[in-house]
């Protein structure tokens, strides 16, 4: 089965779609996922709508309570039989009612698996990539739903993905022989598809020539980080320099210099890329920064590891801090005075602003970079914090509340938020509603910051009034 887009499904569905979103948009879950539930029977691939649906399921799974969640569970169990049943005769039948029973609870690993199944034999592999990577998101360490991602990757012919989920088998497994042999069939497979295959000569020609550009792969994946691996593909970076100028080869030239701690080396690399370029280009700025922060970095350490070897090493170490803070504010600024309507590069600077306590101007940044839709909420919890720093609460709780009220489940994120609000109400002498924020963070994390404490001073308070 083919993915669709919104120009192959005919208007009276698309106006469907768009009343799922404007109702998805006020947050009326239930209505939403209803309009999309419409959209979907009739075309189960419409990849915009499958993507609509997850996040209105998520947001509805957010408000809802441990024993709704387990009743949905329950439920949906009973038709199992009926799905099973469906999956061989008619796959996309079968599909349909996985979703219907998603939509009442979305973290339901036994219909997300039936689903998986029912569209691997509607040859919709890629639905069911999507699905057990969801369960992933919420059971990273569920051996079995990796192994069966990486089988739904293998049939459609993924060998890089294949290989990075038996390299996260092996790092759960790091003395069992088989899994390892697992591991260099998956190496095998994923540098077969790296590879030109068709070529003429022998396999062990062909493997050999190909060991370098599986390593390269592996690397650009993000998967190497070994200064030995790294030294490989240098070797072969400058010998493909050699034969032939070329700036994406002195790009990964400079990380490889980078991973192997040969930080001079890769800013000379990159200087070499931005003299090519003519322009200032941001992103080959900012790892120009980040090699030069880490060789500072290192030197901050030594200081750190053996201080009996360097004169007044404290005092030296403050330095390179205070060096490295004003190096970072300086090159932030030079690219925002570069690219003032770039509203990622106001958001860094904004974070360095703050982190300097330079408030104002952070607050000034913050404001701007709220335009990114990806930085929207951080942007008003940092500036809830901004304002609570210049004790304007009024203002400062306005933005966290703001923010909270658009997060769905209780993560690291919404909590730092919920943290802020709290301690924001409890600076105005609001200690009830502060206590509020703490217990909910209480409820969902025992262990966040000195949650703990702070509840537990609350408590105390109310017995001494008694």
């Amino acid at each position: 089965m083919d993915k669709k887009t919104l120009k192959d499904i005919i208007s009276a569905h698309r106006d469907l779609y768009q009343k799922a979103v404007d109702a998805g948009n006020k947050r009326n879950w239930d209505y939403a996922i209803k309009m999309m539930l419409e959209v979907l029977k009739k075309y189960p691939t419409l990849t915009v709508a499958r993507e609509k649906i997850r996040e209105f399921e998520k947001g509805k799974a957010a408000k809802m309570g441990f024993f709704g969640k387990i009743i949905a569970q329950i439920k949906s169990s009973g038709k199992v039989p009926k799905i099973k049943a469906l999956i061989n005769k008619s796959p996309v039948e079968a599909m349909s009612l996985c979703e219907t029973e998603l939509a009442g609870y979305i973290y339901n690993p036994l219909i997300l698996n039936l689903l998986a199944d029912a569209s691997a034999k509607a040859e919709a592999l890629y639905v069911g990539i999507e699905t057990l990577l969801l369960i992933r998101s919420f059971k990273p360490k569920n051996e079995a739903n990796l192994r069966k991602l990486a089988d739904f990757y293998k049939a459609d012919n993924q060998g890089i993905e294949v290989l990075k989920i038996f390299q996260q088998i092996v790092a759960m497994h790091p003395n069992d022989l088989k899994v390892q042999s697992e591991l260099r069939s998956a190496t095998a497979l994923a540098s077969m598809q790296k590879g030109d295959w068709e070529k003429e000569g022998t396999t062990q020609e062909k493997s050999r020539d190909n060991k370098g550009e599986a390593v390269v792969q592996q690397m650009e994946e993000g998967s190497i980080h070994d200064s030995d691996q790294a030294g490989v593909l240098i070797a072969k970076y400058q010998k493909d320099l050699a034969e032939n100028e070329s700036i994406d080869t002195r790009r990964k030239l400079a990380e490889a210099y980078f991973i192997a701690q040969r930080y001079d080396e890769s800013i000379e690399e990159l200087n070499k890329v931005a003299q090519a370029v003519g322009a200032m280009d941001p992103a080959i700025d900012k790892n120009i920064e980040r090699s030069y922060l880490a060789k500072i970095d290192g030197m901050i350490g030594q200081l750190k590891t053996d201080p009996t070897a360097y004169e007044n090493p404290e005092e030296q170490i403050r330095e390179l801090e205070t060096h490295c803070q004003q190096y970072r504010l300086r090159h932030a600024t030079e690219r925002v005075e570069k690219y003032p309507n770039d509203t990622q590069l106001r958001y860094d600077l904004a974070k360095i602003l703050f982190d300097a306590q330079k408030i104002d101007e952070a607050v000034e940044h913050f404001q701007y970079a709220r335009r990114n839709p990806q930085r929207r909420l951080s942007c008003m919890v940092y500036l809830g914090q901004c304002f609570a720093f210049k004790e304007q609460y009024d203002m400062s709780i306005e933005q966290f509340v703001g923010a909270v009220a658009e997060m769905g489940r209780m993560d690291k994120v919404k909590m730092d938020a919920v943290y802020n609000l709290g301690r924001t109400y409890e600076a105005m002498g609001n200690y009830e509603k502060a206590v509020e924020c703490y217990k909910d963070i209480y409820q969902a994390n025992v262990n966040y910051s000195d949650i703990g404490q702070r509840i537990q001073q609350y408590y105390d308070r109310q017995k001494n009034k008694g």
